[in-house]
């Protein structure tokens, strides 16, 4: 690919991904696609169990086996992903703060199952490998969403390394993830990528599943105890997303199929007021916040 095609490409990726270009031309395939969903099986089933435990928490009927892992209150931080063929490269202005969200160690708190501390690398920079995939996972400060090749010893004691295999623990929660199709695991990794995504012409923000950064008027709960509750949840090509308060589904769907920035194929479908997203014959049903024409909030 020509470099001037490949820094096209790249410039238009960071106007929905916020990334730095250097970043983003990382992240740029060879395919011509903006590179959310071009990526290696091992980091398609990487980003499944990222997504399964962002978006799993108690407060919404009886919470699923993800909900255990705490990785929920990521969404609480400023977080931009940038997704590269080979490796998910999670850039956030405190690092050291959202790494022991998801490294094992011993304390046994929020983690991603088998992810391990491969190097720590520069100043701000964990590599992270997750040993029933092989995939690489990366947390740094570096604005560029790039870090240095030198190894240093990292500021967090305890983090479970490379060489630790698998508790019995973490079998056990790994094992009670569902089976899912090719289809379903493209939809919920694109979930994973797309937290921070938003339309350069303003029209829909996911705002980190956290607030909206277009400050639209309407009410981001629904007057329950737990405001931010969710659950996702399915098995085969059959998925459901439920959650309170912020993102509105239209912004989920639209970030996931909009052109240039969503998945190959996935369309937004809405029956009777229920909205859902497919792709072949997957389905993910979003049952959340709406968005009425005056901009005010409404449960689908």
């Amino acid at each position: 690919m020509p470099r001037s095609v490949k820094t096209n490409i790249a410039l238009t990726r960071m106007r929905f991904t916020g990334e730095r270009e250097e970043g983003a031309l990382a992240g740029v395939p060879r395919d011509g696609s903006l590179g959310l969903d071009t990526c290696q099986d091992d980091q398609r089933a990487l980003r499944v169990l990222l997504a399964l435990g962002l978006f799993n928490r108690w407060g919404l009927g009886d919470a699923r086996p993800p909900a255990q892992w705490s990785l929920h209150t990521l969404v609480a931080y400023d977080i931009t992903v940038s997704p590269r063929h080979n490796r998910l490269v999670l850039v956030t202005d405190v690092p050291h703060n959202v790494a022991p969200y998801l490294f094992p160690s011993g304390d046994g708190g929020s983690s991603l199952p088998g992810l391990r501390l491969e190097a720590f690398r520069g100043q701000h920079t964990y590599v992270g490998r997750h040993l029933p995939t092989g995939a690489e996972l990366v947390v740094t400060g570096n604005p560029s969403g790039t870090w240095s090749s030198r190894r240093r010893r990292s500021p967090r004691w305890g983090f479970h390394e490379a060489d630790q295999p698998l508790t019995t623990r973490e079998t056990q929660q790994l094992a009670q993830v569902p089976a899912m199709s090719g289809d379903a695991a493209l939809l919920l990794a694109g979930l994973a990528t797309r937290i921070a995504t938003r339309d350069p012409q303003d029209r829909w923000a996911m705002g980190n599943w956290f607030s909206d950064p277009l400050d639209r008027p309407g009410w981001h709960n629904d007057g329950s105890a737990e405001r931010y509750g969710k659950q996702l949840w399915g098995a085969g090509d059959r998925w459901a997303l439920r959650w309170n308060g912020f993102p509105y589904a239209r912004d989920i769907a639209a970030s996931l199929t909009f052109p240039l920035i969503g998945i190959p194929g996935a369309t937004t479908h809405d029956e009777g007021g229920r909205l859902s997203v497919r792709l072949g014959r997957a389905t993910l049903a979003l049952e959340g916040l709406r968005t009425s024409r005056s901009g005010a909030g409404r449960r689908s």
